[in-house]
Protein backbone atom coordinates (compact mmCIF):
# COMPACT_ATOMS: atom_id res chain seq x y z
CA UNK A 1 0.00 0.00 0.00
CA UNK A 2 1.12 3.43 -0.67
CA UNK A 3 -0.32 6.45 0.82
CA UNK A 4 1.09 9.90 0.27
CA UNK A 5 0.12 12.88 2.68
CA UNK A 6 2.07 16.46 2.76
CA UNK A 7 4.35 17.36 6.69
CA UNK A 8 4.39 20.79 5.19
CA UNK A 9 4.40 22.98 2.00
CA UNK A 10 7.72 21.34 1.48
CA UNK A 11 7.91 18.20 2.40
CA UNK A 12 6.12 15.16 0.89
CA UNK A 13 5.56 11.87 2.68
CA UNK A 14 5.02 8.51 0.86
CA UNK A 15 3.93 5.72 3.42
CA UNK A 16 4.95 2.30 1.61
CA UNK A 17 3.78 -0.85 3.48
CA UNK A 18 3.85 -4.19 2.75
CA UNK A 19 5.34 -3.37 -0.74
CA UNK A 20 3.18 -5.30 -4.06
CA UNK A 21 4.92 -5.59 -7.03
CA UNK A 22 2.56 -3.71 -9.40
CA UNK A 23 3.54 -0.65 -6.37
CA UNK A 24 6.95 -1.46 -6.51
CA UNK A 25 6.70 -0.87 -10.40
CA UNK A 26 4.68 2.56 -9.43
CA UNK A 27 7.97 3.73 -6.83
CA UNK A 28 9.94 3.03 -9.85
CA UNK A 29 8.35 4.99 -12.63
CA UNK A 30 6.58 7.74 -10.21
CA UNK A 31 9.15 8.79 -8.26
CA UNK A 32 12.22 7.31 -10.04
CA UNK A 33 13.94 4.87 -6.95
CA UNK A 34 16.04 2.56 -8.48
CA UNK A 35 15.65 -1.55 -8.40
CA UNK A 36 18.90 -1.32 -6.02
CA UNK A 37 17.02 0.75 -3.29
CA UNK A 38 14.04 -0.68 -3.70
CA UNK A 39 15.55 -4.08 -2.60
CA UNK A 40 17.39 -2.57 -0.24
CA UNK A 41 14.80 -1.09 2.07
CA UNK A 42 11.94 -4.34 0.49
CA UNK A 43 14.12 -6.71 2.10
CA UNK A 44 12.83 -8.34 5.78
CA UNK A 45 16.42 -9.62 6.47
CA UNK A 46 18.21 -6.39 5.07
CA UNK A 47 20.93 -5.24 7.94
CA UNK A 48 21.44 -1.80 9.32
CA UNK A 49 22.95 0.13 6.23
CA UNK A 50 22.93 3.45 4.83
CA UNK A 51 23.70 4.64 1.11
CA UNK A 52 24.07 7.71 0.20
CA UNK A 53 23.64 8.49 -3.88
CA UNK A 54 25.53 11.61 -4.99
CA UNK A 55 24.15 12.24 -7.95
CA UNK A 56 20.35 11.84 -7.20
CA UNK A 57 21.33 13.61 -3.68
CA UNK A 58 19.47 10.89 -1.81
CA UNK A 59 20.23 9.06 1.59
CA UNK A 60 18.98 5.91 2.25
CA UNK A 61 18.45 4.19 5.73
CA UNK A 62 17.68 0.78 7.14
CA UNK A 63 16.94 0.93 10.65
CA UNK A 64 16.19 -1.99 13.18
CA UNK A 65 13.43 -1.27 15.46
CA UNK A 66 12.19 -3.57 18.49
CA UNK A 67 8.30 -4.76 17.71
CA UNK A 68 6.51 -7.44 19.16
CA UNK A 69 6.25 -10.65 17.25
CA UNK A 70 3.35 -12.10 16.23
CA UNK A 71 4.59 -15.52 17.91
CA UNK A 72 3.80 -16.27 21.18
CA UNK A 73 3.72 -12.10 22.42
CA UNK A 74 8.13 -12.59 21.81
CA UNK A 75 10.07 -9.45 21.14
CA UNK A 76 12.01 -9.17 18.03
CA UNK A 77 13.73 -6.32 15.90
CA UNK A 78 12.51 -5.96 12.30
CA UNK A 79 14.27 -3.53 9.70
CA UNK A 80 12.29 -0.28 8.53
CA UNK A 81 13.53 1.42 5.46
CA UNK A 82 13.75 5.51 5.20
CA UNK A 83 14.61 7.26 1.68
CA UNK A 84 15.45 11.08 2.02
CA UNK A 85 14.89 12.20 -1.24
CA UNK A 86 15.06 15.96 -1.89
CA UNK A 87 11.45 17.49 -0.86
CA UNK A 88 10.09 13.80 -0.72
CA UNK A 89 10.82 11.28 2.72
CA UNK A 90 9.55 7.48 2.17
CA UNK A 91 8.87 5.36 5.01
CA UNK A 92 8.92 1.59 4.04
CA UNK A 93 7.35 -0.80 7.00
CA UNK A 94 5.64 -4.13 6.92
CA UNK A 95 2.80 -4.62 8.57
CA UNK A 96 3.95 -5.66 11.86
CA UNK A 97 6.28 -2.16 12.07
CA UNK A 98 3.74 -0.37 10.60
CA UNK A 99 3.42 1.34 14.59
CA UNK A 100 6.82 3.67 12.78
CA UNK A 101 4.45 5.90 10.84
CA UNK A 102 2.65 6.16 13.42
CA UNK A 103 5.21 7.07 15.63
CA UNK A 104 6.34 9.70 12.68
CA UNK A 105 2.62 11.38 12.62
CA UNK A 106 3.19 11.96 16.30
CA UNK A 107 6.14 13.86 16.14
CA UNK A 108 4.74 15.85 13.40
CA UNK A 109 1.56 16.80 15.01
CA UNK A 110 3.69 17.81 18.28
CA UNK A 111 5.89 20.19 16.81
CA UNK A 112 4.33 23.69 17.21
CA UNK A 113 3.28 24.97 14.02
CA UNK A 114 6.34 27.44 13.28
CA UNK A 115 8.60 24.55 13.55
CA UNK A 116 6.67 22.04 11.82
CA UNK A 117 6.41 24.61 8.71
CA UNK A 118 10.43 24.90 8.98
CA UNK A 119 11.70 21.41 9.57
CA UNK A 120 13.30 19.42 7.13
CA UNK A 121 13.33 15.91 6.24
CA UNK A 122 16.57 14.79 7.85
CA UNK A 123 15.08 16.46 11.56
CA UNK A 124 12.00 14.76 11.19
CA UNK A 125 13.89 11.05 10.47
CA UNK A 126 16.60 11.72 13.41
CA UNK A 127 13.72 13.04 15.69
CA UNK A 128 11.81 9.05 15.21
CA UNK A 129 15.06 7.13 14.96
CA UNK A 130 15.58 8.85 18.61
CA UNK A 131 11.99 7.85 19.73
CA UNK A 132 12.51 4.67 18.08
CA UNK A 133 15.87 3.99 20.20
CA UNK A 134 14.56 4.81 23.40
CA UNK A 135 11.74 2.28 23.05
CA UNK A 136 14.00 -0.33 23.43
CA UNK A 137 14.75 0.36 27.03
CA UNK A 138 11.02 -0.24 27.67
CA UNK A 139 11.78 -3.72 26.29
CA UNK A 140 14.84 -4.24 28.19
CA UNK A 141 13.49 -2.90 31.39
CA UNK A 142 10.44 -5.57 31.02
CA UNK A 143 13.29 -8.29 29.97
CA UNK A 144 14.92 -7.08 33.51
CA UNK A 145 11.75 -7.36 35.00
CA UNK A 146 10.87 -10.92 34.15
CA UNK A 147 13.75 -11.87 35.17
CA UNK A 148 14.52 -10.39 38.14
CA UNK A 149 10.87 -12.42 39.35
CA UNK A 150 12.34 -15.62 38.41
CA UNK A 151 15.70 -15.13 40.07
CA UNK A 152 13.63 -14.30 43.18
CA UNK A 153 12.21 -17.78 42.65
CA UNK A 154 15.35 -19.75 42.30
CA UNK A 155 15.14 -20.78 45.94
CA UNK A 156 11.79 -22.03 45.44
CA UNK A 157 10.48 -25.11 42.83
CA UNK A 158 12.51 -25.70 39.33
CA UNK A 159 9.56 -25.05 37.05
CA UNK A 160 10.25 -25.99 33.40
CA UNK A 161 8.16 -22.68 32.75
CA UNK A 162 10.56 -20.21 34.39
CA UNK A 163 13.56 -22.28 32.22
CA UNK A 164 11.53 -21.70 29.14
CA UNK A 165 11.16 -17.86 30.10
CA UNK A 166 14.64 -17.79 30.42
CA UNK A 167 15.25 -18.93 26.86
CA UNK A 168 12.84 -16.52 25.39
CA UNK A 169 14.03 -13.73 27.44
CA UNK A 170 17.79 -14.38 26.01
CA UNK A 171 16.73 -15.00 22.23
CA UNK A 172 15.33 -11.71 22.68
CA UNK A 173 18.53 -10.18 24.11
CA UNK A 174 20.27 -11.88 21.32
CA UNK A 175 18.23 -9.95 18.76
CA UNK A 176 18.29 -7.05 20.88
CA UNK A 177 22.15 -6.98 20.84
CA UNK A 178 22.53 -7.53 17.29
CA UNK A 179 20.50 -4.82 16.00
CA UNK A 180 21.62 -2.35 18.44
CA UNK A 181 24.79 -3.17 17.24
CA UNK A 182 24.31 -3.13 13.83
CA UNK A 183 22.12 0.32 14.51
CA UNK A 184 25.19 2.00 15.94
CA UNK A 185 27.56 0.92 13.49
CA UNK A 186 25.34 1.55 10.28
CA UNK A 187 24.49 5.83 12.19
CA UNK A 188 28.99 5.95 13.21
CA UNK A 189 28.81 6.07 9.35
CA UNK A 190 25.98 8.48 8.72
CA UNK A 191 28.25 10.67 11.20
CA UNK A 192 31.44 9.91 9.71
CA UNK A 193 30.10 10.34 5.90
CA UNK A 194 27.91 13.30 5.92
CA UNK A 195 28.75 15.02 9.19
CA UNK A 196 30.30 18.09 7.94
CA UNK A 197 27.52 18.70 5.50
CA UNK A 198 25.29 18.36 8.32
CA UNK A 199 24.21 21.75 10.34
CA UNK A 200 25.24 22.35 13.91
CA UNK A 201 21.78 21.06 14.92
CA UNK A 202 21.37 18.27 12.61
CA UNK A 203 25.00 16.80 14.21
CA UNK A 204 23.53 17.30 17.40
CA UNK A 205 20.53 15.64 16.74
CA UNK A 206 22.59 12.77 15.40
CA UNK A 207 24.48 12.44 18.29
CA UNK A 208 21.69 11.79 20.41
CA UNK A 209 20.43 8.75 18.67
CA UNK A 210 24.08 7.39 18.73
CA UNK A 211 24.19 8.24 22.27
CA UNK A 212 20.64 6.43 22.91
CA UNK A 213 21.98 3.57 20.87
CA UNK A 214 24.77 3.50 22.91
CA UNK A 215 23.35 3.36 26.13
CA UNK A 216 20.35 1.20 25.12
CA UNK A 217 23.30 -1.73 23.90
CA UNK A 218 24.84 -1.27 27.20
CA UNK A 219 21.55 -2.10 28.80
CA UNK A 220 21.07 -5.04 26.84
CA UNK A 221 24.58 -6.70 27.48
CA UNK A 222 24.21 -6.47 31.48
CA UNK A 223 20.85 -7.88 30.88
CA UNK A 224 22.12 -10.49 28.98
CA UNK A 225 24.83 -11.19 31.48
CA UNK A 226 22.29 -11.22 34.07
CA UNK A 227 20.43 -13.56 32.17
CA UNK A 228 23.18 -15.74 31.50
CA UNK A 229 23.61 -16.00 35.18
CA UNK A 230 20.64 -16.75 36.03
CA UNK A 231 20.41 -19.58 33.66
CA UNK A 232 23.43 -21.12 35.09
CA UNK A 233 22.02 -20.51 38.36
CA UNK A 234 18.91 -22.59 37.46
CA UNK A 235 21.35 -25.18 35.42
CA UNK A 236 23.23 -25.96 38.58
CA UNK A 237 20.16 -26.36 41.14
CA UNK A 238 18.67 -28.87 38.36
CA UNK A 239 22.32 -30.43 38.27
CA UNK A 240 22.03 -30.56 42.02
CA UNK A 241 18.01 -31.97 42.44
CA UNK A 242 19.38 -34.48 40.27
CA UNK A 243 22.57 -35.59 42.01
CA UNK A 244 20.10 -35.68 45.16
CA UNK A 245 17.40 -38.03 43.70
CA UNK A 246 20.37 -40.20 41.84
CA UNK A 247 21.59 -40.49 46.05
CA UNK A 248 18.47 -41.10 47.38
CA UNK A 249 17.84 -43.61 44.49
CA UNK A 250 21.00 -45.16 45.09
CA UNK A 251 20.60 -45.48 48.99
CA UNK A 252 17.15 -46.83 48.44
CA UNK A 253 18.83 -49.57 46.04
CA UNK A 254 21.18 -50.40 48.73
CA UNK A 255 19.21 -50.77 51.84
CA UNK A 256 16.35 -53.44 49.23
CA UNK A 257 19.57 -55.51 48.72
CA UNK A 258 20.51 -56.61 52.00
CA UNK A 259 17.23 -58.01 52.99
CA UNK A 260 16.98 -59.50 49.19
CA UNK A 261 20.16 -61.31 50.48
CA UNK A 262 19.19 -62.62 53.61
CA UNK A 263 15.98 -63.80 52.80
CA UNK A 264 18.13 -65.50 49.75
CA UNK A 265 20.24 -67.58 51.85
CA UNK A 266 17.35 -68.46 54.40
CA UNK A 267 15.18 -69.80 50.96
CA UNK A 268 18.45 -72.35 50.26
CA UNK A 269 17.47 -75.91 50.67
CA UNK A 270 20.53 -76.29 52.80
CA UNK A 271 20.54 -76.48 56.76
CA UNK A 272 21.08 -72.96 58.46
CA UNK A 273 21.65 -71.54 61.57
CA UNK A 274 18.25 -70.84 63.53
CA UNK A 275 16.22 -72.02 60.63
CA UNK A 276 14.72 -74.49 62.72
CA UNK A 277 13.47 -71.76 65.68
CA UNK A 278 10.34 -70.74 66.24
CA UNK A 279 10.81 -67.44 65.61
CA UNK A 280 13.25 -67.97 62.97
CA UNK A 281 10.92 -65.60 60.50
CA UNK A 282 11.03 -62.81 62.93
CA UNK A 283 14.60 -63.43 63.02
CA UNK A 284 15.74 -63.16 59.45
CA UNK A 285 14.02 -59.54 59.74
CA UNK A 286 15.91 -58.29 62.49
CA UNK A 287 18.93 -59.55 61.15
CA UNK A 288 18.02 -57.27 57.99
CA UNK A 289 16.98 -54.75 60.14
CA UNK A 290 20.66 -55.05 62.01
CA UNK A 291 22.77 -55.00 58.47
CA UNK A 292 20.54 -52.30 57.56
CA UNK A 293 21.71 -49.78 60.14
CA UNK A 294 25.44 -51.40 59.94
CA UNK A 295 25.32 -50.17 55.90
CA UNK A 296 23.92 -46.42 56.74
CA UNK A 297 26.20 -46.13 59.38
CA UNK A 298 29.27 -46.93 57.23
CA UNK A 299 27.67 -44.50 54.11
CA UNK A 300 27.02 -41.85 57.11
CA UNK A 301 30.42 -42.15 58.56
CA UNK A 302 31.86 -42.17 54.89
CA UNK A 303 30.43 -39.04 54.49
CA UNK A 304 28.66 -40.48 51.35
CA UNK A 305 25.28 -37.69 52.16
CA UNK A 306 27.49 -34.77 52.41
CA UNK A 307 29.12 -35.32 49.21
Amino acid sequence: MIKKEKINQNIEWIQVTDCLPVEKQTLKDKYHLTAEMLYYVLDHYERPRMEYYHDEQLLLIIFDVAEPSRFSGDISAEPIGLIMAGDRLFTFTANQTNFVNQLLRGIVDKLPDVNRDTISTLDIVFKTLYQLAIQYFDYINNINSVRTKIQRNLRGKTRKSAINQLLNLQTDLVYFLTSLSANNDMLTMVKRRLGKTLSDDDNDALDDVIVEIQQGLSMAQMANQAAQQVAGAYSNLLDSNLNSTMKFLTVFSIVLTVPNIVFGFYGENVNLPFMNYAMAWQLTILISFILIVIVLLIMRFSDFFNR
